[in-house]
């Protein structure tokens, strides 16, 4: 009888660890619902990590208002980028010796300048887009988007490729300033897009990385707001 102790002991604890695994520490919840029950601007305001202030410089631009009711498709930055563009513009007056500013002082028309380049007329989801390779644009060269402000961007999806097979891949969106070069890109600056195809009730939000320079140009947010400044 005492032989047969430690074999229950074992078939116990293998019964108690078949059981644990059978938690439901897993859950499939199946493929996550793209659309929000809400606006554009609703959806930025919600998000206090990451896009709140996005939405405070929107509302101090007048552009409140496009962004709950007007149906576009809005490339936004980040608040990341609006930190870096503040800092960047701090710095510079710093060594002017003149005073630190805050998100309140830019004049609105700055905001509503440099904002406006990442507002598109109409719906527009990632698979909308035609196939860029920034390797090769004369043949895949995107599409140019004029966005509100009247400023031309080129906007398309690279293929990624996979396992050595081209063009099978991941698909990722990117938006390029193509003031530079507008034959070969070479030297423009571009932003791929984090999070792709968010579904508001009055367009599509697509968001940029969090690396992103505001106004994709590194001093002309700076440059504009400083002028502004002097100014008022």
């Amino acid at each position: 009888m005492k032989k047969l102790l430690p074999i229950v002991g074992i078939l116990l604890l293998g019964a108690i660890l078949l059981n644990a695994c059978k938690k439901d520490y897993y859950i499939d919840t199946g493929l996550a619902d793209p659309h929000y029950k809400g606006t554009i601007y609703d959806y930025l305001a919600n998000n206090p990590l990451l896009l709140d202030t996005i939405a405070y410089i929107i509302e101090r631009a007048g552009l409140k208002e496009t962004l709950q009711k007007d149906s576009v498709t809005f490339f936004s930055p980040t608040d990341d980028a609006i930190r870096r563009a503040m800092d960047d513009l701090n710095e510079y007056r710093y060594f002017s010796l003149e005073d630190s500013v805050f998100l309140k002082d830019i004049d609105p028309a700055v905001w509503k300048r440099f904002l406006s380049m990442y507002i598109m007329d109409g719906r527009h989801l990632a698979k909308d887009f035609a196939r860029v390779d920034p390797n090769n644009v004369f043949a895949y060269p995107g599409i140019n988007y004029v966005m509100q402000s009247g400023y031309i961007f080129n906007i398309g999806l690279i293929y990624e490729n996979y396992n050595g097979v081209e063009a099978v891949g991941a698909r990722l969106l990117r938006i390029t300033d193509i003031s530079f070069d507008p034959m070969t890109f070479k030297n423009n600056p571009s932003e791929i897009v984090a999070t792709s195809d968010i579904q508001p009730t009055n367009g599509v939000l697509h968001v940029l990385s969090t690396r992103h320079t505001f106004g994709f140009r590194g001093n002309a947010f700076l440059q504009m707001a400083e002028e502004y400044l002097l100014n008022r």
